[in-house]
């Protein structure tokens, strides 16, 4: 590792966060003065502020300032507090270039920002104690700068070759229920439970934190057209309750008392003051109109049909639709109104229109919506299909999201893809297609000035918390091979990682594929790469063999002496050792935890007899002979203790259990006797660091001695689950990382 000592420009110790350092605002004003300050965050504004011509000159100034001077730029921003300039100044002097030989640069420069800009804005030394080692490989700031990296953490394994499709990515370790955006685009309304979190629309930063005093929170949010209230909406007794984003504070709370069901559609006006949403039932549905300033309930507007699902502000009135025998009539009523709604227009939809998976335009009186075999998009004004397409199955399209004008029309295809539409003189034409990674994603959402695209990824599993990703529509020009490699990916199994005992190598592989490959930690080389011919359910490696375990059957390979194999492979007939062992299928077929003990002699799995128990059977590898199988209470995983003399397993509640393994010299029988110790030794649980190492819950990786090693990126926030150390090492299993990632972090 690189353990140069240069300091930064305001000197500040390394490992910190700014907010660590007690004397930062003096040490700025000691080493920052005033028209270094201006200049960093203003440069751009004269740039763009249309007196400045585009010369040669000044594209060559640019590029030479991005290349020797961007970091240091960074470190002023950041402990000023002003890293978000830096986003808006990379941004506008691309569009200021349009083409120059320094776009290229620029961008990539804008792609570092936008990929760490939580650790800029949050500590100055990890520009280069993490931002700038976590740079992808093939990234011209990596290239311009690798040599002023001081790590705390070298990356085996995992970094990747080049920027992902989405500019911004933030993780929330809670479930995230709803994400809107604000008319302006300027920020994006996230619900977790029983907060709001109001983030910058490019950054994905948190702006504030919004708090509903009766605790959880309703599963609708909505702006008001001047972005200066959010009202949230539903709830089990139908609920508006409303804060003031300039101040943070409750503006009403307004309760219906209306159990059952509702639709979550919720909307003001453009005067901002009346808020309205609607009651769901058959056959008549409710429009309830409320006073927010004054937090009171106004009006009721029982109305008898189905209910297309959309509600919309026309001047000082609401609008929504019904569908009825092919036609789709428009209704209307004031906000400040006691009448009851009244017709507007009635006009035709077409007869393979079904209600369920849709979205309405409703200013252009365009309607989106998915059959079993293609997306349709109906020009109800002028009776005529803008789009009929078939290139996919679009029977598991996600909700749809019209931009405000309704220039796009943006689709999850439920298969891992995302398609972009957009308005042409003929209909809608495909523009783009994405392919994020990961692939489970929910609520896109086009912003409403059609610049960028959000999506929330996880709902298969929201107890790991979500992500919401962020794209420009303009950088999105991923192919349509890569959707379908990235499918593949999506259901291999989980990621295992094994060390050996004196942390020299690795082995790597997915759970149920048959490939098993070693790698060396310290030249981060394939020593060798398996064939096992079989479905891997577990692994183990020490200096001279690899052990493999698949359904009934426990292979062992030998490793190669020495690193002068180019590429070397192995097959079944290559193996030293195969040993049979009787466990129940269904054991073996589901994510149950296995173990190898260090000295590979043994393997330990847990099963599951009911909910609150299962059998920890313990195999003898040589022979595959079986102990008599103890039963654990609520078994959540199993490991050896790093002597392999015993074998202990963790409950979800915590709880620990530990046998030790006992051999009668005269008989040879195996036994396990039980330990009246609940803690198990150091290194026994991979989840937890036997050296003092720890991953915060804000996911800063701290040395035993608390200094900030390293700053994990979103895609490698996992829970401890999908965790392992060992040693000095740190790796990432996460099921949807295209491969694990390993640390080596400083001792």
């Amino acid at each position: 590792m690189n353990q140069t000592l240069e300091k930064n420009i305001c000197n500040l110790p390394d490992g910190v966060a700014n907010r660590e350092v007690n004397d930062l605002h003096e040490r700025a004003k000691r080493h920052l003065d005033p028209a270094l300050r201006y200049a960093c965050k203003s440069w751009h504004k004269h740039l763009t502020d249309g007196h400045t011509i585009r010369t040669p000159a000044i594209s060559s100034a640019l590029h030479r300032f991005l290349e020797k001077k961007f970091l240091f730029w960074l470190e002023v921003l950041s402990v000023l507090g002003a890293a978000r300039e830096a986003v808006d100044a990379l941004d506008v002097t691309a569009k200021w270039l349009e083409m120059s030989p320094t776009l290229d640069l620029i961008n990539d420069c804008f792609r570092f920002v936008m990929g760490f800009f939580e650790i800029i804005s949050t500590s100055c030394p990890h520009i280069y104690h993490s931002a700038l080692p976590l740079c992808p490989r093939k990234s011209i700031v990596r290239s311009l700068y690798e040599s002023h990296a001081r790590p705390f953490a070298r990356i085996v394994r995992g970094l990747p070759d080049s920027w992902g499709s989405s500019i911004a990515v933030a993780r929330f370790a809670s479930q995230i229920y709803t994400a809107v955006w604000s008319p302006c685009s300027r920020f994006i309304a996230i619900l977790l439970g029983e907060r709001i979190e109001i983030l910058d629309a490019v950054t994905l930063s948190r702006v504030t934190t919004l708090y509903s005093p009766e605790g959880c929170l309703s599963s609708q949010l909505v702006f008001s057209p001047n972005t200066r209230l959010l009202t949230s909406y539903g709830g089990h007794l139908m609920k508006f309750t409303s804060w003031d984003l300039q101040t943070g504070g409750l503006v009403s709370s307004i309760t219906l008392g209306l159990p059952g069901r509702y639709w979550p559609l919720l909307i003001y006006p453009t005067c901002g003051a009346m808020v309205a949403g609607l009651h769901c039932g058959k056959p008549i549905f409710t429009i309830f109109i409320c006073d927010v300033l004054s937090g009171t309930h106004k009006y009721s507007h029982p109305v008898e049909g189905e209910f297309l699902g959309e509600i919309w502000t026309h001047g000082e009135c609401l609008r929504f639709a019904t569908v009825d025998s092919g036609s789709m009539t428009t209704w209307e009523v004031g906000f400040a109104s006691p009448h009851t709604p009244t017709p507007v227009e009635c006009l035709p939809i077409p007869d393979n229109f079904h209600p369920g998976r849709y979205e309405l335009h409703p200013t252009s009186s365009r309607l989106a919506f998915a059959t079993e075999r293609s997306l349709v998009v109906w020009d109800a004004q002028h009776s005529k299909f803008l789009l009929q397409s078939t290139d996919f199955n679009y029977s598991t399209v996600w909700p749809m999201s019209f931009s405000s004008d309704g220039r796009f029309l943006v689709c999850s295809t439920g298969s891992g893809g995302i398609h972009l539409w957009k308005e042409s003189p003929t209909g809608y034409t495909l523009h783009q297609k994405f392919t994020p990674n990961p692939s489970s994603l929910s609520y896109v959402r086009v912003s409403p000035d059609g610049e960028s695209i959000t999506a929330l990824d996880g709902w298969d599993s929201p107890s790991d918390g979500l992500t919401i990703l962020l794209w420009r529509i303009a950088d999105s020009n991923t192919s349509l091979s890569d959707i379908s490699a990235l499918t593949v990916r999506r259901y291999q199994g989980p990621l295992i990682v094994e060390l050996s005992s004196d942390e020299v190598l690795a082995a790597v592989a997915r759970r149920f594929r048959d490939t098993v490959t070693v790698l060396d930690l310290k030249f981060g080389i394939t020593r060798l790469t398996i064939d096992t011919g079989m479905g891997v359910h577990a692994v183990g490696v020490d200096g001279s063999a690899v052990v493999v375990v698949g359904e009934g059957k426990i292979i062992t390979w030998s490793l190669p002496a020495g690193n002068n194999v180019l590429n070397p492979r192995a097959g079944v007939n290559d193996s030293v050792l195969t040993t049979t062992f009787n466990c129940p299928s269904f054991v073996l077929r589901v994510l149950r935890p296995i173990s190898v003990s260090p000295d590979l002699r043994r393997i330990a799995i847990i099963g599951r007899y009911k909910y609150y128990q299962g059998p920890l059977y313990l195999y003898d590898v040589p022979t595959g002979n079986l102990l008599a199988p103890k039963f654990v209470r609520e078994p959540f995983t199993v490991s050896f203790s790093p002597d392999g003399h015993e074998v202990w397993s963790d409950s979800y509640t915590g709880g620990r259990n530990g046998w030790k393994i006992a051999e009668d010299s005269k008989s040879n029988a195996i036994g396990l006797k039980h330990l009246e110790s609940r803690t198990g030794p150091p290194g026994c649980f991979p989840f937890q660091s036997s050296r003092g190492y720890e991953v915060t819950d804000d996911r800063w990786v701290l040395s035993p001695g608390r200094k900030r090693l390293l700053w994990l990126p979103p895609g490698w926030r996992l829970d401890h689950k999908d965790r392992r150390w060992s040693g000095r090492f740190l790796m990432l299993l996460g099921s949807k990382l295209p491969e694990p990632v390993i640390l080596e972090l400083e001792e």
